[in-house]
């Protein structure tokens, strides 16, 4: 196996070739310079997260890495904002990590999903390909909350009956076998509208699995105040013809596309299902029709979805989160504006809200997450967009968070407007902990770094 592990957003990254350069050239232009919506695609079979493209923050032409072959003996790849781990032909692996975390172990990644998911348990950072099923464990509870948003999956499915209350087709076969001579039974099928289905069948076979695993309490949640908890009670309830030993045949009924104009959410959840299910047959490579060839996550909306974890922690009821990716909690920039959806405005956070028919008046504060390095400085474009929050939303304090480099050198800086010394913009770093030991003294290192950031909030 062949493993090139690279940086998200790095350029010209050098990796060695060993003595088959063509195979692994191949196997890299098989999905170098493909954008998000073709790798999500059943012929490339891979999972993305956030599961739709409208809750990314990178555009679907976004490609997750291109090659430079000029130097056909030091090839080089540029990444752009996309982690996680791709298993392409020939046998050829690629790991991308965050490029703050300063190990390859995915630690920044791993503590980042369990935060958003709110799952905590150690990764297997060490186990090869393993490692890559930790991900997906990860994103189940997830799926599941949101899918069954939209209420319990329901379809046809075809009953066999054998009784006297007939309310369908007669089985002329199966009546001759099973009630000749005539014993006041009739047997019959028909077909009920029913949350008892292939579909639920599978994630209730996938949450069983789970519960089997040694971490399985806490991907499923143990709290009984939990909405997961509620949820896999749900669909244990839904599935009262549950049984363990038709696993491979409920898998084989869901390898075609959710395609239900309103049930969209539950085909994200039956890929990863079918993917958790099916990863010990997995033949990763070109002979498996049915793999998931990897999965991948976008860097800025996983920093932002954790800052808000880590933000509802400190400021509850107070913190209010618009998302640009789904429209949610758009506010206007200007008041009796014919084309107000063009210039509508998504601060990544706001403190304190005093609304005002529907729309944030004022706020205390305005928060930005940027999960990208600013080693020159705050830049124009950043600046302007902050100066526009606060403008508008009448706020005299501005925070700008973005991720460091534990060997990086940054402190907490702040601007004030020139005019206007009431107005202040504070650039704070948050340093990825660099732990060469277990996850737990990362995970212990993180919390820490948290915690900094809350006594350095001040509101």
């Amino acid at each position: 196996m062949k493993l090139i592990t690279l940086k998200d957003n790095t350029q010209n990254q050098v990796f060695a070739l060993d003595s088959s350069p063509e195979k692994i050239r191949r196997a890299l232009d098989s999905i170098a310079g493909k954008d998000l919506k073709s790798l999500a695609s059943e012929k490339f079979r891979f999972i993305i997260y956030p599961p739709f493209s409208k809750e990314l923050d990178l555009k679907d032409n976004d490609a997750i890495f291109n090659v430079d072959y000029s130097d056909e003996t030091t090839p080089r790849i540029s990444t752009g904002n996309i982690m996680g781990f791709i298993s392409l032909k020939n046998d050829i692996r690629v790991n991308i990590t965050s490029r703050f975390d300063l190990n390859d172990k995915n630690y920044f990644l791993h503590y980042m999903l369990q935060k958003i998911c709110n799952v905590a348990y150690t990764p297997r950072t060490d186990a090869g390909e393993d490692s890559f099923f930790d991900f997906l464990y990860y994103l189940f509870p997830g799926y599941l909350n949101n899918a069954l948003k939209q209420g319990v999956y329901r379809a046809y499915v075809t009953r066999e009956y054998n009784d006297a209350n007939v309310r369908g087709p007669i089985d002329i076969a199966r009546h001759i076998r099973y009630n000749i001579p005539f014993n006041g039974k009739v047997a019959y099928h028909t077909r009920e509208y029913t949350t008892d289905n292939n579909i639920t069948q599978l994630i209730r076979h996938t949450i069983e699995y789970i519960r089997l695993l040694s971490f399985g309490k806490s991907i499923l949640s143990g709290d009984v105040y939990s909405e997961t908890f509620d949820n896999v009670k749900t669909i244990e309830q839904a599935t009262s013809s549950y049984r363990r030993n038709t696993r491979q045949q409920i898998i084989s009924k869901n390898l075609r596309p959710i395609t239900h104009p309103y049930y969209t959410a539950y085909e994200p959840l039956r890929k990863l299902c079918i993917a958790i299910l099916m990863h010990k047959k997995l033949s990763y490579g070109e002979n498996s029709t049915h793999q998931i060839n990897g999965i991948l996550f976008d860097g800025a909306s996983l920093w932002e979805e954790y800052l808000n974890v880590v933000l509802e922690e400190q400021f509850k009821e107070k913190l209010r989160h618009p998302n640009n990716r789904t429209s949610k909690g758009a506010q206007y920039l200007f008041r009796n504006d014919d084309n107000q959806k063009r210039r509508w405005v998504f601060p990544d956070f706001m403190i304190g809200c005093n609304t005002a028919k529907g729309q944030v008046d004022s706020a205390t504060a305005i928060i930005d997450a940027k999960y990208k390095q600013l080693n020159g400085g705050l830049r124009r474009d950043d600046a302007f967009q902050m100066l526009a929050y606060l403008f508008r939303f009448k706020s005299k304090q501005g925070f700008l968070i973005h991720p460091v480099k534990f060997n990086e050198t940054h402190r907490a800086s702040s601007l004030t407007l020139y005019n206007d010394d009431s107005i202040k913009l504070t650039i704070m770093p948050f340093t990825v902990p660099e732990i060469k030991g277990s996850f737990e003294k990362f995970r212990a290192a993180m919390r820490e770094e948290e915690n900094n950031l809350k006594r350095n909030l001040i509101v």
